[in-house]
C-alpha cells in the first residue's frame, strides 16, 4: 500500500464534498489488500467505509449543507436501467463503487452525488457512524432471510459482518442464534448477549454441534458470511430441512466437490444478498435508537499509519473485530 496525493476535482453540481473523519477497514478492503477480490484486482484505490462531515457542495445540492454530519453510500449506479427503475439499484447493470473508480474511501476527503449523502442523526457518534456501511449489509442480508421472529438462525463468521448479522439478526426476533468462528476474540464480541458461540477445531464440527443442539433439526436459517469454501459447505450442511441459506460472504475462488442436490432433498432456499438497497437510513435509525455499533471497534490508527493497521488485521487469528482508521477531525466525536 502506498498513499498518493492528488488534487481535489471541480465540484459537479450535484456533488457533496466529504471531509473524513473515520473510516474502516472492510474484509472485501482485505480481499483487494492480498489481491485476491473476486471483481477487483491491484492497483485500485481502496476503502468505502466511512463518516465525516460536509466540507462543501455543488450550487444544484439542497439536501444536505456545510457542517452536516454524513455518511456516504459508495455505491454508483446508472438510474435509468430496469433494475434501478425498479428500485433494485444494488442490481444496476452498471454497478460500481466509488473505490472501483479512484474514489479512496481513505483519504483525507470523498466526493460523492447528493443522493448518497446520509445524515447521521443528532447524537450519534461519527466514529461508530462509519460502520453504516457494513450494518447496511447485514440488515439487507437479515431481510433476504425473511420472517425471523423465533426461528433458530446460525451465522457462520463472526467478523464484522457476521457479527451485525447476529446482532440484526436478534432486534429481528430470531429466538435461538447460533455463531460460528475459528477465532475466540471475535466469537466471544459477535455472540456476547445475543447468542451461542460454537468454536470450530480439528476435533470440533460445528455441523455436528448445531445439530445436537437442535435435535438434529438444524437451522432454519444460516447467513454464511465468510466466503470460505469449507464454511459455506458447512453452512449447506447445518440448514435445516425447508430452510432458508443467506450466501453473504464473498468466495475467492469456484467451489469444488460440492453435493449440489442437496438443494433438491432437502428444499433448501439458497439466496445471494449483494450490498444494500434502501438499508442506510434503517442503519441509521438502528444507531440513533441505542445500537451500539462502537463496541465492534477494537483498534485505532492515525491516517499515516494505515500500512501497519492493515497488516495487523492480514494476520490470521488476530484478536481484533473492527479496525478505524483516524483523521485530523479526531475529538469531533458526537454531534448536537
Amino acid at each position: 500500500m502506498e498513499i498518493r496525493e492528488s488534487s481535489l476535482p471541480k465540484l459537479g453540481p450535484k456533488d457533496v464534498l466529504i471531509r473524513t473523519a473515520y473510516s474502516a477497514i472492510c474484509g472485501s478492503d482485505m480481499h483487494l489488500y492480498h489481491n485476491r477480490h473476486p471483481f477487483v484486482k491491484a492497483p485500485s484505490t481502496i476503502g468505502h467505509e466511512l463518516s465525516g462531515t460536509v466540507a462543501a457542495v455543488g450550487q444544484d445540492v439542497s439536501s444536505v449543507q456545510v457542517g452536516d454530519a454524513v455518511v456516504p453510500e459508495p455505491i454508483l449506479v446508472c438510474g435509468g436501467c430496469r433494475q434501478c427503475l425498479q428500485g433494485n439499484y444494488h442490481m444496476c447493470e452498471h454497478v460500481s463503487y466509488g473505490y472501483r473508480k479512484g474514489q479512496a474511501g481513505f483519504g483525507d476527503y470523498y466526493i460523492c452525488e447528493e443522493r448518497w449523502a446520509h445524515k447521521i442523526p443528532q447524537g450519534v457518534a461519527l466514529d461508530s457512524a462509519a460502520l453504516t456501511e457494513p450494518l447496511s449489509v447485514a440488515i439487507h442480508a437479515a431481510e433476504k432471510a425473511g420472517d425471523l421472529f423465533g426461528k433458530t438462525v446460525a451465522v457462520v463468521g463472526a467478523g464484522a459482518i457476521g457479527a451485525l448479522c447476529a446482532a440484526v439478526c436478534h432486534t429481528k426476533g430470531a429466538g435461538r442464534i447460533f455463531v460460528v468462528d475459528a477465532n475466540p476474540f471475535k466469537l466471544e464480541l459477535a455472540s456476547r448477549g445475543i447468542g451461542e458461540p460454537v468454536c470450530p477445531s480439528a476435533t470440533l464440527d460445528p455441523v455436528q454441534v448445531i445439530l445436537e443442539k437442535t435435535e438434529g433439526r438444524g437451522a432454519e436459517v444460516v447467513l454464511e458470511c465468510t466466503g470460505a469454501e469449507t464454511r459455506i459447505k458447512q453452512a449447506f450442511a447445518m440448514t435445516a430441512k425447508l430452510g432458508t441459506l443467506v450466501q453473504v460472504g464473498i468466495p475467492q475462488v469456484p467451489l469444488s466437490d460440492f453435493d449440489y442436490a442437496k438443494i433438491i432433498s432437502r428444499e433448501i432456499t439458497v439466496k445471494g444478498a449483494q450490498g444494500y438497497c434502501f438499508n442506510f437510513d434503517q442503519a441509521l435509525s438502528m444507531l440513533a435508537s441505542g445500537f451500539d455499533a462502537g463496541r465492534y471497534i477494537t483498534v485505532r490508527y492515525p491516517f499515516e499509519k494505515i500500512g501497519e493497521a492493515f497488516a495487523l488485521m492480514a494476520q490470521r487469528g488476530v484478536p481484533q473485530m473492527k479496525a478505524l482508521i483516524t483523521y485530523e477531525t479526531e475529538g469531533e466525536d458526537t454531534h448536537d
